[in-house]
């Protein structure tokens, strides 16, 4: 198998088979595989993070910098438009509940700002460590977290204003994080992996769509209304009368361009939190179903506080146009819990796994960025077609009766999203099919080696149903605490075939591109150097592998004696 791997994936040494197997007792290689191993070390994982990082930071700046040179349209505007107070607003009611969940607080404001700081200090004090000294791998991690980590104070904000909407969020969000889990079948992701991405929308992707899109409003706002007397007279300097239909006009054109924005910039986000992913945590196969299980989970937390801050909405202008926050959960906690964000999501996640299975470059980018441009497409189009789709049919269905709640709003709020569903399941079923296949060559290559996977349990293993009987079969012969260690036991047989599968891409990719470079690198003392050092890196990585092969196959090794104690009392 020839599919590139994922950019940072250890490269192994040509020959992919591990040494022996190891005794059953043998543990201490899988306590030591066991513990701190999620994340990697490798310095080019390390750059490329830290690049990724800093691209973001710099379009902040970008749009700081642009919402400061603004126009101004009213008098005395603060010099960035998120300070902004209408004089008059009143302190209680609900204008002021409504204007506090729009508002940027000012202390997560600063404190991005501050993390700013604090994560470029910390790479000052990076690059002069070795590259291979341990230090800056966690003192990478700690300027991610004061990069990035800090745009989280702005979801925090809205989650702690509502503790009582997140707790009812949490039982359905986690429903449908664990089916996604599901979804995989075969090269699970690891949980604390797919835990990171839900965080990652719920926290980072959604403050930095509401830190981005802020200042965003206010600097197209600065340049729509350029010229136009906002100052409520009826004429303007030269004593002309405005015309206040262009003015709404200018209004709407405004919302329409920051939504634009904010689509763009929360499909962005997505992308960025699974490149991080990818790159930062250590996992056996990476290809489009790596991608579109990370990107759903991503869009899955991004639609939880999303969810909490519309329930909370529409529950302060029920009183202004009968609008309920219940209505609101049940559409987006309940009827569209997999729809929106979640496949949006799932959609640049499965242009990224695309693309990491691709050598040529031209064609990875052209797989990103045609997730992107989809699930811009779909967040714009389903804000917009399904508001004209509702304006078709208000007028022959009453609101708010049982048919309209149970069917027609969740239809018409669906009916944009179904094209982009369906792409998405259809790029899981084709990326689940490469899977089984791939996973049966693995498995009995794996049964050939012996130890882990015998002859006899190939079929079991490739085959669900039959893993499903196996394990009932087994639950009304021998009890829970049997099937339980049954299925314990099967879950490490496909771990070391998904590790087998990852060595035999790494190898053959290895195998090419050191053959493509190899006269390349003898050009130049320089290239030398650099070649070396790769190549320390590759044995170390290669080590770890292998270790990680021994710690897989003497947790297989032991679970089978447990299982075979357990059938056998």
């Amino acid at each position: 198998m020839t599919e590139r791997p994922i950019i940072g994936t250890p490269t192994p040494s040509s020959d992919p088979t591990p040494p022996s197997t190891p005794a059953p007792t043998s543990t201490p290689a899988f306590t030591v595989a066991a513990g701190g191993r999620l994340l990697r070390h490798d310095e080019v994982t390390r750059r490329r993070a830290l690049l990724v990082a800093r691209l973001v930071i710099g379009v902040y700046l970008l749009e700081l910098l642009l919402n400061m040179t603004r126009p101004h349209v009213l008098p005395d505007e603060p010099s960035l438009t998120i300070f902004w107070r209408f004089a008059g607003m009143p302190e209680e009611g609900v204008l002021d509940s409504f204007g506090s969940l729009f508002a940027i607080p000012r202390t997560a404001f600063w404190g991005v700002l501050a993390g700013i700081v604090v994560g470029i200090a910390l790479q000052a004090v990076i690059v002069r460590m070795p590259s291979n000294d341990r230090r800056a791998t966690v003192l990478t991690w700690a300027a991610l977290a004061a990069l990035l980590g800090s745009f989280a104070l702005f979801s925090l904000f809205i989650l702690a204003k509502s503790p009582l909407l997140v707790l009812a969020c949490v039982p359905t969000s986690a429903f449908a994080l664990w089916l996604i889990h599901r979804a995989q079948r075969f090269g699970w992701l690891p949980l604390p992996m797919l835990l990171t991405a839900f965080g990652w929308g719920a926290l980072i992707q959604w403050g930095v769509g509401r830190a981005f899109t802020n200042l965003a409003y206010g600097t197209i706002n600065g340049y729509m209304y350029e010229g136009t007397d906002l100052t409520g007279s009826t004429t303007d300097g030269s004593g002309n009368q405005v015309d206040f239909t262009f003015t709404f006009d200018l209004g709407y054109r405004t919302i329409d361009v920051t939504l634009l924005h904010l689509s763009t910039v929360n499909q962005l986000a997505a992308a960025v939190g699974v490149v991080l992913l990818i790159l930062m945590f250590r996992h056996r196969v990476t290809d489009v179903v790596t991608g579109l299980v990370l990107g759903a989970a991503a869009g899955l937390g991004y639609n939880f506080t999303e969810s909490v801050i519309a329930i909370e909405l529409w529950s302060i202008l029920s009183s202004l146009n009968g609008a309920t926050g219940g209505f609101e959960y049940w559409i987006r906690q309940s009827a569209s819990l997999f729809g929106s964000q979640v496949v949006f999501g799932a959609l640049v996640g499965a242009g990224i796994g695309l693309a990491a299975q691709t050598r040529r470059r031209a064609q990875r980018v052209g797989l990103v960025t045609a997730g992107l441009v989809a699930a811009i497409g779909g967040a714009v189009a389903n804000e917009v077609v399904s508001a004209w789709l509702s304006g078709l049919v208000r007028d022959h269905v009453g609101i708010g009766g049982t048919l309209d709640t149970l069917v027609i709003s969740p239809a018409i709020w669906l009916a944009p999203q179904v094209p982009f569903l369906t792409v998405c399941l259809l790029l899981l079923r084709s990326g689940i099919r490469a899977r089984v296949a791939a996973a049966r060559t693995a498995v009995m290559a794996e049964a050939g080696v012996g130890g882990a996977i015998t002859e006899r349990e190939v079929p079991f293993l490739m085959d669900p149903a039959l893993r499903f009987w196996a394990l009932v079969s087994t639950w009304r012969r021998h009890g829970p605490a049997a099937a339980r260690a049954l299925r314990r036991f099967q879950r490490a047989q496909l771990e070391v075939a998904g590790w087998r599968w990852q060595q035999e891409r790494a190898a053959a990719e290895a195998k090419a591109l050191g053959a493509r470079e190899q006269p390349q690198a003898q050009e130049e003392r320089e290239m030398q150097d650099a070649q070396e050092t790769q190549e320390t890196q590759e044995v170390q990585q290669a080590q770890e592998a292998r270790e990680e092969g021994e710690a897989l196959r003497a947790r297989a090794m032991r679970l089978r004696t447990d299982v075979g104690r357990l059938v056998g009392s």
